[in-house]
């Protein structure tokens, strides 16, 4: 994949569109991003610029460079149907969109973050003070916040595997979509995912069942990827779309119904956009009511922490005067 993220794409596909809708050749586009020396995209932009002169076509020349699939398969449609600005377009908002959801999981993740570390130091300075010295310190703040990395580790690691496993094992992602609200989360993240690529492949004049089979590859999730595979071979036989896709479990409801509107309306990158933007709030909504209950939940844990901790301070300073009373006594 190319080594830019949401907001360098964004920014890229923009300036692309815009040169697009100016008339101005790609490899000249290309040619003129690359000179800025400080610019993170010139180097990307070089591979592309590269495997266009080679192969001659943008979506292989993206491929080629690193870009997803879907990036690549979008971009092709754009190119044989005359409507690259039309697709640079469309990636800009989709690369904003992504930009956004992140820059609001963070934002909302920062707050328990702070928290935590300040409730880590707070809650070492007393034990530094009776038993005097830094050590002391920081033999009881390391530790709060070692298990914290370590749990962000483990969280960003097993993320990871579930991602893998959703993505490659039809039975395992139907189990992991059966566990009560974090399977609810993953089908509406890769029914995102599925719908944006697929309204972004019919709105630049893709083939029509070429569109869900980049949208099934690009979605993260092996059953939406077989049900769309097995719906788009029902209309190869004969079968109408929406009948297709209405034998298909594993669809959401929404996104069929969107298919069905776009089919016999003629607007199914309309529909289907609108049915991103729905999953998309599905997934934020999500993404919030945890990061509203995150700060809560360490909350809870300060607490009974600090409570556990002011117990055993007691029970020292208590130990520490029964001994010297003792030693006085004797």
């Amino acid at each position: 994949m190319a080594a830019l993220n949401f907001r360098q794409r964004e920014q890229l596909f923009h300036e692309l569109a815009q040169f697009a809708r100016s008339g101005v050749p790609l490899n000249h586009a290309f040619e003129i991003l690359s000179r800025n020396p400080r610019s993170e995209i010139r180097v990307c932009l070089k591979a592309v610029r590269e495997n266009l002169k080679a192969s001659g076509e943008a979506g292989r020349a993206f491929r080629e460079a690193g870009f997803s699939e879907s990036d690549a398969a979008v971009i092709e449609a754009g190119e044989a149907t005359g409507r690259l600005d039309t697709v640079f377009l469309d990636l800009e908002a989709y690369y904003r969109q992504l930009a956004n959801a992140r820059r609001t999981i963070i934002a909302k993740s920062l707050y328990p973050v702070i928290v935590l570390h300040l409730g880590a130091v707070l809650l070492a300075i007393p034990p530094a003070i009776m038993e005097g010295g830094r050590l002391a310190f920081f033999a009881h703040a390391l530790p709060i916040l070692a298990a914290f990395y370590a749990a962000l580790f483990a969280g960003a690691v097993f993320w990871r595997i579930v991602r893998a496993l959703l993505s490659r094992d039809r039975g395992t992602a139907r189990l992991l979509m059966r566990i009560p609200l974090f399977g609810a989360f993953l089908r509406d993240w890769t029914a995102w995912r599925f719908a944006s690529v697929l309204s972004l492949y019919a709105g630049a004049g893709g083939g029509l069942l070429r569109a869900f089979e980049i949208a099934g590859s690009c979605c993260g999730n092996a059953v939406l990827r077989s049900a769309s595979a097995s719906a788009t071979s029902l209309v190869r036989a004969g079968q109408g779309l929406t009948e297709a896709f209405r034998k298909q479990k594993a669809i959401p409801e929404l996104l069929e119904r969107a298919i069905e509107v776009g089919e016999h309306s003629g607007r199914l990158d309309e529909e289907t956009r609108r049915a991103a933007e729905i999953f998309k709030e599905k997934t934020l909504g999500a993404l919030d009511a945890l990061a509203q209950w995150t700060p809560r939940i360490l909350y809870i844990l300060i607490v009974l922490f600090i409570g556990w901790r002011i117990v055993q301070t007691a029970l020292a300073v208590a130990n520490s005067v029964n001994s010297i009373l003792n030693d006085e006594s004797q």
